[in-house]
Order: C-alpha cells, then sequence, then structure tokens
C-alpha cells in the first residue's frame, strides 16, 4: 500500500507546485502587458489589484467538520465487528464525510444569507412576550 501511496503523494505535490508556479509567472506576465498597452486607468487598477479573497474561516470551517466526521467514523469503526477491507467499512466513512460536507454546505449558505441581511442575527432576533 505504501509502495503505492508515496509516489502517488509525491506526484500530485509535485503537480500543484508546477501548477502554483505556473499560474503566477502568466499572472504577472498578463498584468505586465496590460500595464504596457494603452488601457483605461480604472481595467489596469482593476487588473493589478491584489485579488480580493474572503477570509478563510468558510475553508477552515469545511476541512474542520470533513476530518472531524471521518475521525469520528473511523473511531466507530473500532467498535463494529468489521474489518477494514469490507465494503461496509469504506461506505460508513464515505457516508460520514458526505454528511459533513452537506452541514457545512447547510451553514455556509446561512452564514451567505446573515451577510447579506436575509436571516436575522441571533441576538438581534425579535422576542415576542405574551401577557397572561
Amino acid at each position: 500500500m505504501v509502495e503505492i501511496i508515496v509516489p502517488l503523494g509525491l506526484f500530485f505535490s509535485l503537480a500543484y507546485a508546477t501548477v502554483g508556479v505556473t499560474r503566477a509567472i502568466t499572472d504577472s506576465r498578463v498584468r505586465r502587458r496590460l500595464l504596457e498597452s494603452n488601457t483605461s486607468v480604472e481595467l489596469a487598477n482593476a487588473v493589478v489589484a491584489a485579488p480580493r479573497r474572503e477570509p478563510v474561516l468558510g475553508e477552515t470551517l469545511k476541512w474542520g467538520m470533513l476530518i472531524g466526521a471521518v475521525g469520528l467514523a473511523l473511531i466507530v469503526l473500532q467498535f463494529l465487528p468489521f474489518d477494514a477491507d469490507d465494503p461496509i467499512a469504506s461506505g460508513i466513512l464515505l457516508l460520514s464525510a458526505a454528511i459533513a460536507l452537506l452541514g457545512y454546505y447547510r451553514m455556509a449558505r446561512r452564514m451567505t444569507q446573515r451577510e447579506q441581511n436575509v436571516l436575522p442575527e441571533p441576538d438581534q432576533a425579535k422576542v415576542v412576550t405574551f401577557d397572561v
């Protein structure tokens, strides 16, 4: 198993690094050529400006939920009478990962709706009292 995983990991990490370096070089060339050509100031500023990135809280949340769910599934599988090679073990592991990703999707949608002021913040919710 290790004989397969290590070369694949090396290949994918080298491919990821190659794509990253190639992207950085191409982006800088495109920006330089755009600045050298006669374009409008607004377009040049928009392209040359650093890309706006959202906070990585969403990505951290997604990976935290995914790793937590897979870890929990592995702990549960230790106590079930299945071998690691059984298809049911892989199914439980994949099912827990899918549930975590669906949970992340729901939470991300709610966070996006709150940012767009579609949903009220929990502390801003209206409290209704009834006099009896």
